[in-house]
């Protein structure tokens, strides 16, 4: 038999435990009711939102940021679905954005999907319409139409290719090529003979094109060309680092030197010819004043014995 305190600890255990399931509900549901959204609606006209349920998700590139609150259907245009959705305060909404209906799975249910939106449009204001995108059943739909329509073209070509009139006429004309094909065999023959060789041709160049390639990168991944790869860098990092208009200067200077350097030696070159040349006149004078002493002895040998006297 149940005492009473024990009667007693059941109840308090489950107030105990009936208050933290309270507590937990209110404050996920006050999480909820509090939250504060933005409401916006959308109108699709003449497209089926077959799928599209009350709750679903709204989402914008990927990312789930509302859900759909209410669809009913326009009284004012029966062609009109008006989709009303509410999203998280503060998500910024752009006039260019579209809503379209995508799939979720295989399940058959719909989502909005929002799309679309540039910086330099202006922010949607809550409460306004937002534009409508196509649905992807009414893409499919519409590429089917397409497609079917050109098979109709198709099969009505085929109709008219293989009408009694162009069965003669493309009978003709087989006719006329098995002919010229029988005379012109052996010229046929010899041009099938060059597309052969012209083949083996392009053949051998590709092959001869795939080793040269082959040898261009053996040649890239090299240590030899890394090694130059690394030197090149280096010449032009020190390049970037130097001075260039301290170079520029040292350069002039050297060459301004260099020029003072030439001047000097033209001018020393200028003072030796000179010296030279006065040199040579004088060497020339003194052969002169010697050949007319040994002119004069020649002649009169006398003059030597009379010199000597005196």
């Amino acid at each position: 038999m149940v005492s009473k305190t024990q009667k007693f600890r059941l109840g308090v255990f489950i107030t105990f435990i009936s208050l933290i399931m309270l507590i937990f509900i209110i404050m996920v549901a006050g999480n909820k009711l509090m939250e504060k959204r933005d409401y916006y609606q959308i109108i699709y006209k003449d497209i089926s939102v077959s799928g599209l349920q009350v709750g679903g998700s709204v989402k914008y590139h990927g990312i789930n940021i509302g859900r759909i609150d209410d669809i009913t259907i326009d009284k004012e245009d029966i062609r009109n679905v008006i989709v009303k959705i509410s999203i998280r305060a503060g998500t910024p909404v752009k006039e260019d954005v579209i809503a379209s209906l995508i799939p979720v799975g295989i399940t058959g249910l719909l989502q909005v999907e929002l799309s679309g939106g540039s910086n330099e449009a202006e922010l949607l204001e809550p409460g306004s319409n937002i534009r409508p995108g196509t649905s992807i059943f009414e893409s499919i739909s519409g590429k089917a139409e397409i497609i079917t329509e050109k098979l109709e073209q198709v099969l009505d070509n085929l109709t008219k290719i293989t009408d009694r009139n162009n069965q003669e006429k493309i009978s003709e004309i087989l006719t006329s090529v098995d002919s010229i094909l029988s005379v012109n065999r052996g010229p046929f023959n010899n041009i099938m003979i060059s597309m052969d060789s012209i083949v083996v041709n392009l053949a051998q160049l590709t092959k001869e094109s795939s080793q040269a390639v082959e040898k261009l990168n053996r040649i890239i991944q090299s240590e030899q060309f890394a090694n130059i790869m690394d030197n090149s860098e280096k010449v032009s990092r020190d390049l970037a680092s130097a001075d260039i208009t301290q170079l520029i200067t040292d350069l002039n200077k050297a060459i301004n030197k260099v020029n003072d350097t030439f001047a000097h030696i033209d001018q020393t070159h200028l003072k030796t010819r000179q010296d030279i040349i006065q040199t040579i006149e004088t060497l020339r004078e003194t052969i002169d004043y010697l050949n007319e002493f040994s002119r004069q002895i020649s002649e009169e040998p006398s003059i030597l014995i009379r010199s000597k006297k005196k």
